[in-house]
């Protein structure tokens, strides 16, 4: 059985900045594909916190995987939540439109993007430890 992720939003009247806080319990080192909320608009910052909760801090092997919750399709994968807390601006490579990453080169320098949101979100953990907890904070800023 894998551990939980457990979401609480916290957002003011209307639309704007809505923060994600998505405490994580792993279980057998992993937490399943869990859904943690329905957002729409640009996903501007991720922080993690690995000593958050009371088990053990979360293994810097630990990987994050932030999908679709109705296709699966990837959003962020990110392979080490590290042992020390950090904060980060997600970007995606922009793609092609069959599907290819564009390669920086001295005629494109700038290939990121930002990532949107447009639905439901799911959280998996993969190859922490036992008992492992954190906690995983989305920011995003919904469309007015």
């Amino acid at each position: 059985m894998a551990g939980t992720a457990t979401a609480t939003v916290t957002s003011k009247k209307g639309r704007g900045l809505i923060r994600v806080d998505v405490d994580v319990v792993c279980v057998a080192g992993a937490v399943s594909a869990t859904p943690i909320g329905s957002f729409f608009g640009r996903l501007i910052g991720i922080i993690f916190d690995p000593v958050a909760g009371a088990g053990a801090t979360m293994n810097s092997t630990a990987d994050v995987l932030l999908t679709d919750t109705a296709s699966g399709a990837p959003i962020i994968s990110d392979l080490a939540i590290g042992a020390a807390a950090r904060l980060y601006r997600p970007t995606q490579v922009v793609a092609t439109n069959a599907g290819v990453a564009i390669t920086a080169a001295t005629t494109a320098p700038n290939v990121n993007r930002d990532i949107f949101l447009a639905g439901p979100v799911s959280l998996a953990i993969a190859n922490a430890t036992t008992t492992d907890t954190a906690r995983i904070t989305l920011l995003v800023q919904e469309a007015n």
